[in-house]
């Protein structure tokens, strides 16, 4: 099972499908909207990352960071999708990677607040360009909130194992995530 998981991540990642960028074809429909999260690397490992790392928050402070996630994502692409335009946000996204990599590979405590706060831009920046891509596909976006919010429940068990292997996975993730946030910010 662990090395399902790891070639599945790897998979992803290699595939190259899609970006969290307007142009890559998310267009219209509740499947296209759905699939985005599940084939777009960059969107796949923030909420996969975000579930393990919530999960890994003391008591009672992690559950509530992937719903303020989903909120503030379907929330900042509504506004994308009403008006507005890309380049600040595709840097955020980009930071967004760096920095779930970070938080994975370290132990570093980090406050409610700056939790929350660090969640909210994330969620503002992934939604935003997601929501300029979307356009009026509001069907779309219903998909695309339904697969993140699949993909953070997915991170949040993987988070709650205690097994060797998955912390060591979630180590590599982490690694990866850095590596691959600092080639999208250098892109």
């Amino acid at each position: 099972m662990k090395k399902s998981i790891l070639w599945g991540i790897l998979a992803s990642v290699a595939s190259g499908v899609a970006e969290a960028h307007p142009g890559h074809g998310l267009t219209a429909g509740f499947a296209a909207g759905f699939m985005h999260p599940l084939t777009g690397w960059d969107h796949l490992l923030v909420m996969l990352s975000l579930g393990i790392w919530a999960a890994r928050r003391p008591q009672g402070q992690g559950w509530p960071l992937p719903l303020l996630f989903v909120l503030v994502m379907a929330l900042s692409a509504l506004t994308a999708m009403a008006w507005l335009s890309a380049s600040f946000a595709e840097v955020m996204v980009a930071a967004s990677v760096l920095m779930m990599g970070a938080l994975l590979l370290s132990e570093v405590s980090v406050s409610r607040t700056l939790q929350w706060a660090g969640v909210t831009v994330i969620a503002a920046a992934h939604g935003y360009l997601h929501g300029l891509e979307l356009g009026s596909h509001w069907t779309a976006l219903v998909g695309m909130v339904t697969a993140t919010a699949m993909l953070h429940v997915a991170g949040w068990l993987i988070g709650h194992l205690r097994q060797s292997w998955a912390t060591h996975a979630s180590r590599l993730l982490g690694a990866l995530m850095l590596l691959l946030g600092i080639g999208l910010i250098w892109a």
